[in-house]
């Protein structure tokens, strides 16, 4: 129960009325106790007490930011636009000026362009503010203290709610405020709640609350407190009355005294000021405004978020997916007499079997890219491949053309030593997965080549070179596919999920730890606005970084497109959102840039080595594959791959797979945003 709760101010309509009003954050950490509080309408009521004694929850509470465990809450002003606030905090966009400050506050708050330009101005001069085209940012303290009470001036509201205003205000300045508010109480009955930690300075207001440890002590005139204690200043009398509260607590404290009896109502308390509606175009307007004028001013950031993904895709392209080359291989060629140098003067046509078969082979690697370096002995060249010299050794016998021949004339009567003399010997470093299959390859593939036109050369059919399979045309692709064409639809993917996601944490955070977002909701922004708002600004943002991401990857590096560009482009709006909807999950759920890029860093990675973008699916293990499947961004990169790479239409499974992968995650990312701002009461940074 309060203390001595006495309100000697004339018999005058109330502007706000809270009973028995109780709020805590945590069983040991009640905020209000019970407290009674009756502000008249059109005066100016002074709410003083020490820091951390529920003063700013006690204003949260009253604006519907918070909301009460039990009590009542009652305020004339039913409407949040009637309502002008002033949080603790400075609360402004550094990078606008004080007249886009002004426009975008006006814009909420219904007011006309002309109405902005006149109240600004006459507010400018009130506050002895410097040119509206100043920016914020570089104000000083005092400066960006007035902006911030010009805000909650600008549409000359019926309830004024301001926190500390004149901290750090200059003393002649703050004495034009305290007389502003006065005279604003008497002429226009407004009515004025306004904390402060200069306990003098309230003497001014008409009724002074002093609050401690979650109750009002006394609530009457500062000249009756002061009478009624004896005392010649407020902060005398403010003592007395915690001595006195401080007494009456002795006896009854017991080990548990923080757990105390705390009622529990059977439905939440009324919230006291409510939306004039939840989707105001005027407002999502503002909110638009807010932020081309917050890119305008941070042109570095745009640029980088737009060059960024343009960036990412040349690097890809130009370091995934080429083979390599100039890739060094040991060769130990006893047939040659000169060497390898000797080769070049010998013809690499004809069917003159007196010439060394060797040289014609080694021209085919040649053609390849590969770099070949000559070893004397295959002991040394052994040696080369484990100091990483070289990735592989090739040895030819003494007598590899004649035993080559006599392989092929005599087929199956060929000896023994000729079958094994005619073998190319082959030693690789295995250690490189990529490389050293690219090496076999490239060694199977032109030793076919090589032999094919030695028969041709002597005219018998080619095709008795080759092994005897018939590798068709492709179905899909060609049959020598590039792992760029495979992974440059994750790639894409990957950023149509991922920047939507960083550019909305960064955007929603960054308001909501610098109070911002909390300004703008307490002057009537609904969440659906801000969530309407961000999504235009992010998909014009998203639809220029579409754009510069397909010119790179599929006109410029030509990767396939076959499929419609319409289902694709939709493909990737759907990722987009679905990333967007992932970024204010998180937005929500954190409340510190590095808890935000852990859970993005921790998401991140997972996401792109279970996606199929890293390695198919079908190479992993069965429960990593069975949980890579309803990735959010797995089955959109497999409708990517098949709507770019194999032109197959809506109807295919693949293709409407992930559509509905993409909804689903979208609506599920959206329910779990829901439920935290239902249970965070609102968009919010926890204290």
């Amino acid at each position: 129960m309060d203390m001595n709760v006495i309100n000697t101010t004339e018999e005058r309509p109330v502007a706000v009325r809270l009973r028995d009003a109780y709020k805590r954050f945590s069983v040991s950490n009640v905020i209000l106790r019970g407290l009674n509080m009756t502000v008249p309408e059109g005066t100016v009521y002074g709410l003083l007490g020490p820091s951390g004694c529920g003063k700013t929850t006690l204003l949260h509470c009253i604006v519907g930011r918070s909301e009460l465990d039990s009590g009542e809450i009652q305020v004339k002003a039913k409407k949040k636009a009637n309502v002008g606030y002033m949080p603790q905090e400075i609360a402004l966009y550094n990078e606008f000026s004080i007249m886009e400050t002004m426009t975008y506050y006006g814009r909420l708050f219904g007011l006309s362009a002309a109405k902005i330009e006149q109240r600004t101005n006459e507010l400018l001069t009130f506050l002895e503010l410097p040119a509206k085209s100043s920016i914020v940012g570089r104000l000083s303290g005092g400066q960006e203290r007035r902006v911030s009470f010009a805000v909650a001036l600008l549409h000359d509201p019926q309830l004024l709610i301001l926190d500390e205003p004149t901290v750090g205000v200059d003393p002649v300045l703050s004495a034009s405020i305290w007389e502003h508010l006065l005279q604003m109480a008497a002429n226009g009955n407004k009515t004025v709640i306004i904390t402060t930690h200069y306990i003098e300075e309230a003497r001014q207001a008409h009724t002074i609350g002093l609050m401690r440890n979650g109750q009002l002590l006394a609530e009457e005139s500062p000249a009756q407190l002061m009478l009624r204690y004896n005392c010649s200043n407020l902060e005398h009398a403010f003592l007395e009355l915690s001595k006195k509260q401080h007494t009456s607590t002795i006896g009854r404290e017991d080990e548990n005294c923080n757990i105390e009896e705390y009622p529990m109502p059977k439905q939440k308390p009324m919230v006291p000021l409510q939306h004039d509606t939840n989707c105001s175009f005027k407002r999502i307007v503002a909110q638009l405004m807010k932020n081309f004028y917050w890119m305008k001013r941070n042109k570095a950031i745009m640029c980088f978020l737009l060059l960024l993904p343009v960036v990412q895709c040349f690097l890809f392209c130009l370091c995934i997916g080429r083979d390599p080359h100039g890739l060094k291989v040991a060769v130990v060629d006893e047939e040659l007499e000169n060497g390898i140098s000797g080769c070049h003067q010998l013809p690499s046509t004809g069917c003159n079997f007196s010439l060394p078969l060797s040289c014609r082979y080694l021209h085919q690697l040649q053609r390849r890219t590969y770099k070949l370096i000559e070893y004397t002995n295959i002991e040394s060249a052994k040696i080369a491949v484990k100091r990483n010299k070289v990735w592989g050794l090739v040895y030819f016998s003494s007598n590899y053309t004649s035993s080559l021949v006599e392989r092929i004339m005599e087929n199956k009567d060929a000896s023994e030593l000729s079958m094994e003399l005619s073998e190319v010997n082959i030693w690789q470093d295995m250690s490189n997965q990529y490389i050293s299959n690219l090496i076999r390859r490239d060694v199977l593939d032109g030793y076919i080549e090589f032999l094919q036109k030695v028969f041709f050369d002597c005219g018998w059919p080619p095709r008795l070179a080759n092994i005897p399979i018939e590798l068709g045309d492709a179905v899909y692709g060609n049959n020598n596919p590039s792992f760029s064409h495979f992974t440059a639809p994750a790639i894409i993917s990957l950023f149509e999920f991922y920047l939507p996601m960083v550019f909305t944490v960064g955007a929603i955070l960054m308001e909501k730890m610098a109070g911002l977002l909390e300004r703008s909701l307490v002057a009537g922004v609904s969440v659906l606005e801000v969530v309407l708002s961000h999504m235009v600004v992010q998909f014009i943002v998203l639809s220029m970084q579409t754009t510069l991401m397909m010119l790179v990857l599929f006109v410029l590096y030509d990767n396939p497109l076959k499929g419609s560009l319409v289902w694709i482009l939709l493909m990737l709006f759907l990722t987009g959102a679905s990333g967007m909807c992932y970024g204010f999950m998180v937005s929500v759920m954190c409340d510190t840039d590095t808890a935000a890029t852990f859970m993005g860093l921790g998401s991140f990675f997972p996401l792109a080595m279970l996606s199929g973008m890293m390695w198919p699916l079908e190479g992993m293990h069965w429960i990593l594959r069975s949980v890579g499947w309803i990735l959010p961004i797995t089955l959109s990169t497999e409708t990517f791959r098949a709507l770019s790479a194999r032109a197959w239409t809506i109807s295919h499974p693949t293709v409407y797979k992930g559509f509905f992968s993409s909804l689903g995650w979208i609506c599920f990312f959206l329910f779990v945003t829901m439920l935290v701002i239902k249970r965070n009461n609102g968009l919010r940074t926890k204290k």
